[in-house]
């Protein structure tokens, strides 16, 4: 049973949310035996045995999982073009970091890259449905079937309809800093709050809405079929290289 782990060097939750999601592609795709495991960004940094550069630690931490027989893909926030550009002239920025490493012809077939276009949140909004019942779950009524039961309001239906993305990708901040699809999500989570309760004060919104730190337990709603994968060809991207080891 070869073990892929799964490393995002910008967020553990991110890991740990495309962990979730790369075991829904390997169920999806009928991948059998495939182990996908995370790296804990803070026991890296933490790691006495490995020193040197930040160049030399990284590539030396992932000779030691290919050692062990492991398989190492890397996913990080691609961003939009403007700052992609800009962490590119950033000589040790973790992409730069990451591509001088999946160049190295002593990892072919054994390190990959699948950068999550623009953020991760984008792979998280194929399936807006999913995400609504991730907070309409928190109540109740909503915790067996909720999928079902939000399909039957309209209102419900009408808010998923608007805010369903054809193609996740195209959610990208059109300056730097701007607003990208974690700000989209930010915005989504506070309209199904307000949706499954008008009366919410601000206060509960601000507490409840989208945050980050939520991404691995959302990611457990998502549904990755063939309909919402075709929503992002990033994450189906994570699928070709997850197929590589059938």
């Amino acid at each position: 049973m070869p073990t892929i782990r799964i490393w995002a060097l910008e967020s553990d939750n991110d890991a740990k949310a495309a962990r979730c999601l790369a075991n829904k592609l390997v169920t999806h795709l009928q991948l059998n035996d495939i182990s996908i495991q995370t790296v804990e960004n803070r026991r890296f940094l933490n790691d006495r045995r490995i020193r040197g550069t930040s160049n030399d630690k990284l590539r030396k931490a992932v000779q030691n999982f290919l050692d062990q027989g492991e398989y190492v893909i890397f996913v990080i926030d691609s961003d939009s073009p403007m700052s992609l550009h800009q962490r590119r002239r950033e000589p040790n920025s973790f992409i730069n970091q990451i591509e001088r490493i999946v160049r190295d012809r002593s990892f072919d077939g054994r390190v990959f890259f699948v950068p999550a276009i623009h953020e991760l949140e984008a792979w998280l909004l194929i399936d807006c449905l999913g995400i609504f019942c991730y907070f309409a779950s928190r109540r109740a009524q909503y915790r067996n079937n909720c999928r079902d039961k939000v399909l039957t309001n309209q209102s419900f239906v009408r808010l998923l309809r608007n805010s369903q993305k054809g193609n996740t990708e195209r959610i990208v901040e059109t300056e730097v800093g701007g607003n990208g699809p974690k700000e989209y999500l930010e915005e989504f989570s506070e309209q199904i709050l307000r949706a499954l309760n008008p009366n919410i004060p601000q206060k509960n919104v601000n507490r409840e809405r989208y945050h980050e730190r939520m991404s691995p337990d959302l990611a457990k709603y998502v549904v990755i079929d063939t309909e919402t994968l075709r929503r992002n060809n990033s994450l189906s991207e994570l699928g070709n290289v997850l197929a590589q080891f059938k």
